[in-house]
């Protein structure tokens, strides 16, 4: 992290300020980023889905981690304020794509299929959520939800859907917020 750190020495300055400075601005923690990083390297996926923005923190880090392998990114930001702020942060990022609003409004307009999504916005939506997303996953598609730990009433209802499941291979992280990932698997 400590090479990727001063490679983008400005955006972290950025993104360390805009956190230390703006209450409610939700960014992963340094070991979430770094495992982040180091998931979407390994999996060298096509086509991300992120939901929740904040900021572009966790956008700006699978960015560079999958930026030599023609990967896109689709983010979703419902506050207009982390939105513009996103929007600034991640503009010299090129495999980016930043939509505003409602995440349940906008999955359904995407006409794209996802192998890496990664779920770190409205808790009590994480069941709505991966109910949308499921027909637009591909084969061994990595889901990533934050918050598991520091959020468990809120997401007890998407945490039990997924480990109920049979399409889904899940563990769970309980570091910082707690992380529970997943690899899905479509139904022969």
């Amino acid at each position: 992290m400590e090479k990727l750190k001063q490679q983008y020495i400005n955006e972290f300055a950025q993104f360390d300020k805009q956190k230390s400075e703006i209450r409610r601005l939700w960014n992963i923690d340094p070991e979430s980023a770094n495992l982040l990083f180091f998931l979407v390297q390994i999996k060298k996926p096509k086509h991300i889905l992120e939901i929740g923005t904040s900021n572009g923190f966790s956008s700006f880090m699978m960015s560079v981690a999958c930026q030599n392998d023609n990967c896109l990114i689709d983010t979703i930001e419902v506050d207009e304020k982390r939105f513009n702020m996103a929007t600034e942060n991640l503009k010299s990022r090129k495999n980016i794509i930043i939509h505003f609003g409602k995440a349940e409004d906008i999955i359904p307009s995407l006409d794209c299929t996802y192998d890496f999504v990664f779920i770190d916005a409205n808790k009590k939506s994480y069941i709505n959520y991966i109910q949308q997303i499921i027909p637009k996953l591909d084969n061994d598609a990595v889901i990533i939800a934050d918050n598991i730990n520091s959020h468990q009433e809120t997401t007890i209802a998407y945490k039990q859907f997924i480990t109920a499941s049979n399409s889904f291979t899940t563990m769970q992280l309980s570091h910082e917020a707690g992380l529970l990932i997943s690899i899905y698997k479509k139904s022969s």
